[in-house]
């Protein structure tokens, strides 16, 4: 059966064309039918029922009609959410400063590092270089600094590793220590402090200093969530405080005894804010 509302306007013109030819065969056939005892056809009538023919054969369409071919939807390349991803996208990236996507849709500025082998995200830190996001041991005679320059985050469950110290330096200053650097750390069993993390080591010195640690995220399009929490724990812990500032940007840690420490007590998790 021939579906009119999908055929094409020329073969509605053929079907109009070739039913009214039909109809005209058919007309004089019927008229030589009726004749043939009393009248032969004359060379005149048989060719125009040739030429009738003739015309019927030129008429047949081709069937089914051609059909247009489909123009194709071009695929859209999906945003990277990590930096293995973009990896995968641009083959020739290096390490560097990337726009990183959310869930595939929020953009934010990371830090890829590895790029050439297992590629690994980084948070670039501000704030650090006006003395921010350090970590510090404490101790009677001086203090061992560490300042995080980028800390590793996961950019699916925007967690931080505070173990990572792949960006993170000794500092030879912080106002109201005296720097522990050089040589001198040669004589001390632990030289590095995780990210928030704060200790302090009095050796039963009232007026020993206390160990500090500072998280800034001042630049950055991030808070630390107020769910996460803070507890110390370590040899005789006389002091232990945590402070975060009202935009959740900025969290001071302190905490002294011998020798005493202050850190998350559960994943440091950051939150998305935005600009």
């Amino acid at each position: 059966m021939i579906d009119a509302k999908s055929s094409p306007q020329p073969f509605l013109t053929w079907l109009l064309v070739i039913g009214g030819a039909l109809v005209v065969l058919a007309f004089y056939l019927g008229y030589v039918l009726l004749h043939q005892n009393a009248v032969e056809p004359t060379s005149t009538e048989a060719t125009t029922v040739a030429l009738i023919a003739t015309q019927l054969a030129t008429l047949q369409p081709t069937w089914p009609p051609p059909t247009r071919a489909a123009t194709a939807t071009p695929t859209r390349v999906p945003r990277p959410s990590s930096c293995a991803m973009l990896k995968q996208q641009q083959p020739s990236a290096g390490d560097g400063d990337y726009t990183i996507y959310l869930q595939g849709e929020t953009a934010v500025p990371l830090y890829c590092h590895n790029m050439a082998t297992t590629p690994q995200e980084y948070l670039p830190l501000p704030a650090s270089a006006n003395g921010g996001n350090y970590s510090l041991i404490s101790y009677p005679e001086g203090a061992i600094i560490t300042v995080y320059n980028k800390v590793r985050l996961n950019p699916s469950s925007l967690i931080v590793d505070p173990t990572d110290t792949t960006f993170a330096t000794i500092a030879s200053d912080l106002a109201g220590y005296n720097a522990i650097i050089g040589d001198q750390l040669a004589s001390y069993p632990v030289v590095t402090s995780n990210f928030a993390q704060a200790t302090g080591c009095n050796r039963n010195q009232p007026d020993a200093p206390l160990g500090r640690a500072n998280i800034n995220l001042t630049g950055t399009p991030f808070v630390v969530s107020p769910e996460v929490t803070f507890g110390s724990f370590g040899g005789e812990v006389t002091e232990a405080n945590n402070e975060m500032s009202a935009d959740g940007k900025v969290v001071d840690l302190v905490v002294n005894g011998r020798c005493g420490i202050i850190q998350p007590s559960s994943s440091l998790q950051l939150l998305y804010q935005q600009p």
